[in-house]
C-alpha cells in the first residue's frame, strides 16, 4: 500500500500539467470507445443474452455515428470483436493515441430483477455501498489476468484502502468526466423511456490511469426482462448510441467554442431501423391480438362445453327424482358401488335395464329393474345371479330416499 500511496501522490502532481497541454488545444480530434468485457468474461448475463454482446453492438454504432456525423474525429475501439482485453490495456490505448475522451460502455444488473434505469459513472470516491459494490464486481476481472498485482500496483479489488486511493487517482479530470457524463444521462433520458439513475462517482479501475476525461456509462439493466429486450432491438441500441453521440457533441462544442446546433435523434437513427422498429412492432401487437382472440374463442368453447355438462346433468337429475316421486315406493336391485359417477353408456352397465345410481357416503351405487314389490324385485334380483351379480340384493325408495322394507309396508298399507 506504500508503493501504491507514493505511486498516486506521484500522478497527481503531475496531472496538472497533462491537462494544461490538453486545454491549450481546443482542437477535439480522436475518442477511444471501450465495449465492456469480450471474450471469456460476459460480463452480466440476462435471461436471453450476454453483457458483452450488448456493449459491442451499441459501441459499433456510437462509432458508426461519429464517423458518419463527425468525420473529423477518429474513433479507436479497445475491441471490435468477441475477444478478452486487459482492464489495463484499455486505458494505456487511450494514453497513447492521445485520445480526448474515454468511454466504456457497459449494461447494469442486480440481484433485484426490478431494477432499471441508466447511470454514468466517473473516477471517484464512491459515496455508497451500492456504488462501491458494482466497482467491485467490474474491477474483479482483473484477478485472471497475468501480473494483475503488478499492473495494478498491487490494487485489490476487495480492499477499501485500494478503492480510496485509486479513487483520488483521476480528480484531475473530474470536471470534465462529469460535465460528460451529465450531458450523456440527460439525452438519455430525452431519447429513451430510461429512467435516469445520475451520474456517480466509484473507484473503476478501467477508469485507472486513463489521462484523459473518462466516463463509464451503464445503459440499462440486463437482468430487468423489459429492459433487457429493449436493449436488444436495433432501435434500442441506436437511440442509447444517439444519445452518447449528442452528448459528445456537445462536449466538442463546448471544448471547440463552437455553437453548432446538434444532429437529432431522427436524424442519428437510420430510416430502415425505423421501419423494422415499426414493422417488429406491428407484427408484435397482430400476433397479441390473435392469441387473444384464440383465448377468447377457447375460453367460450370451455363455457359452451361446461354449460351442456351442467345441463345433462341437470336433466339427469330431474328424470330421476320425477320418477321417484311418480312411482312413490319403488322396488330395485343394487348391483355394486364405485366412487366415480358412471355414464349409463359405460360396459358394466350395458346388459342391466332401468339403470338407477344414487349418492351414498361419497360413494355412486348403482341399481337396476323398476318393480312395485318386493317378490318382483328379488326375483329379477335371482335372474342376475347367472349374470354375475352374485353379491346383488333388493334396496327400497321412496320420493328419493332409501327406506326399509318395514317403511315400505306401511307406506303401502296407508295407501291402500
Amino acid at each position: 500500500m506504500k508503493k501504491l500511496l507514493i505511486l498516486l501522490l506521484l500522478s497527481i502532481n503531475t496531472l496538472p500539467y497533462t491537462i494544461a497541454q490538453q486545454t491549450n488545444s481546443s482542437r477535439f480530434s480522436k475518442i477511444v470507445i471501450d465495449p465492456g468485457h469480450g471474450g471469456d468474461k460476459p460480463g452480466a448475463k440476462g435471461k436471453r443474452s450476454l453483457e458483452k454482446d450488448i456493449n459491442l453492438a451499441v459501441s459499433l454504432k456510437l462509432g458508426e455515428l461519429i464517423n458518419n456525423h463527425l468525420p473529423g474525429v477518429k474513433v479507436v475501439f479497445t475491441r471490435t470483436k468477441d475477444v478478452d482485453v486487459d482492464l489495463i490495456n484499455r486505458s494505456r490505448l487511450a494514453n497513447r493515441e492521445k485520445a480526448d475522451l474515454f468511454i466504456s460502455i457497459h449494461c447494469n444488473a442486480a440481484p433485484n430483477r426490478t431494477a432499471y434505469g441508466t447511470e454514468t459513472f466517473v473516477m471517484g470516491l464512491a459515496k455508497s455501498q451500492a456504488n462501491i459494490e458494482a466497482a467491485k464486481k467490474e474491477n474483479a476481472d482483473i484477478l485472471t489476468e497475468a501480473n494483475y498485482a503488478e499492473n495494478y500496483d498491487g490494487f485489490d479489488p476487495n480492499s477499501p484502502e485500494s478503492n480510496i486511493f485509486f479513487a483520488l487517482y483521476q480528480n484531475a479530470y473530474l470536471e470534465q468526466s462529469l460535465s460528460l457524463a451529465d450531458k450523456m444521462q440527460k439525452h438519455y433520458t430525452a431519447n429513451t423511456k430510461l429512467y435516469d439513475r445520475g451520474v456517480k462517482q466509484a473507484p473503476y479501475l478501467v477508469l485507472y490511469k486513463t489521462s484523459v476525461p473518462a466516463v463509464l456509462t451503464e445503459i440499462g439493466f440486463i437482468s430487468n426482462e423489459r429492459e433487457e429486450k429493449y436493449l436488444n432491438t436495433e432501435k434500442g441500441q441506436y437511440e442509447i448510441a444517439a444519445s452518447i453521440f449528442q452528448a459528445i457533441f456537445n462536449y466538442k462544442n463546448r471544448i471547440e467554442g463552437k455553437r453548432i446546433a446538434t444532429p437529432s435523434i431522427s436524424e442519428l437513427i437510420p430510416q430502415k431501423v425505423i421501419r423494422e422498429e415499426q414493422e417488429r412492432i406491428k407484427r408484435e401487437e397482430e400476433e397479441r391480438r390473435i392469441k387473444e382472440e384464440q383465448d377468447r374463442i377457447a375460453f367460450e368453447k370451455q363455457k359452451e362445453i361446461e354449460a351442456q355438462q351442467q345441463g345433462k346433468e341437470a336433466k339427469e337429475k330431474d328424470s330421476i327424482e320425477t320418477e321417484e316421486e311418480t312411482n312413490g315406493v319403488v322396488y330395485r336391485v343394487q348391483v355394486f358401488v364405485d366412487k366415480a359417477k358412471l355414464s349409463k353408456e359405460d360396459s358394466r352397465l350395458k346388459d342391466l335395464e332401468d339403470v338407477w345410481m344414487y349418492k351414498d357416503d361419497k360413494m355412486w351405487k348403482y341399481t337396476t329393474g323398476n318393480y312395485n314389490n318386493f317378490n318382483q324385485a328379488n326375483e329379477y334380483r335371482i335372474s342376475l345371479k347367472d349374470k354375475g351379480y352374485k353379491d346383488a340384493f333388493v334396496v327400497i325408495f321412496h320420493k328419493n330416499k332409501r327406506i326399509s322394507l318395514e317403511r315400505a309396508k306401511e307406506l303401502e298399507k296407508n295407501n291402500n
